[in-house]
């Protein structure tokens, strides 16, 4: 069975993070509106109903990026020990009917980090997860910026040139436009996203460049 995604299927996401919801009763109507709560959290959501697509899609992400599964009890069974195994899978959590029997099998899974049968519960871990996964990524990056300048990394001098340069560009309509379009096609499949980018559209000003 065809897997059903969303439109965006390549893996250049602006963004580090992702979910991949595996079930074979993803879109149905409350699933979808549970997509759409999600991508509240993450933007890019893709849904397979095909275990096997779900994990050639798993195994070919791009190094760097990360992935937070969602799987049914039956199908996290076959794709779990696998996913475990792989360093672009952040977390794994298993959305099912029967707490207990799937709290079983998924025990020696250190990535399952929940199971859960409602989904309002599901929502709610995902996103206090993510708030602490940033967190622990902005400590990271504190810690660099503590260390003295001979200790910092060429990927992180790097960066800081690139700042400037940025910082000393004239502004240009073009590279604007460009730039909306980019995101545009972004969050395409994200209504919260898409009325910041037209936000953007209408009020920007570079001397507030800061500010957004």
């Amino acid at each position: 069975m065809a897997s059903s995604m969303n439109p965006t299927s390549s893996n250049d996401s602006l963004e580090t993070y992702s979910i991949f919801w595996l079930d074979a009763s993803v879109n149905n109507e409350e699933n979808i509106k549970a997509q759409k709560k999600l991508r509240r959290i993450i933007n890019q959501l893709r849904t397979f109903v095909d275990p096997e697509e779900f994990l050639d899609r798993v195994r070919f992400i791009q190094q760097g990026d990360l992935t937070i599964l969602i799987v049914s009890g039956q199908m996290g069974r076959i794709v779990v020990p696998e996913m475990q195994k792989l360093a672009q899978v952040s977390s794994i959590y298993v959305y099912c009917f029967d707490k207990e029997a799937n709290l079983q099998w998924s025990q020696p899974y250190k990535k399952v980090k929940a199971v859960c049968t409602k989904l309002d519960e599901l929502i709610d871990i995902i996103r206090v997860d993510q708030k602490n996964r940033g967190r622990n990524e902005e400590a990271l990056a504190m810690d660099i910026l503590d260390r003295s300048s001979t200790e910092l990394n060429g990927e992180f001098l790097h960066s800081q040139l690139l700042i400037d340069v940025l910082i000393r560009m004239k502004p240009s309509q073009q590279d604007k436009n460009e730039l909306l379009a980019l995101l545009k096609k972004e969050y395409k499949t994200n209504e919260n996203e898409l009325k910041l980018v037209n936000e953007f559209h209408m009020a920007y000003e570079s001397h507030k460049a800061i500010w957004w």
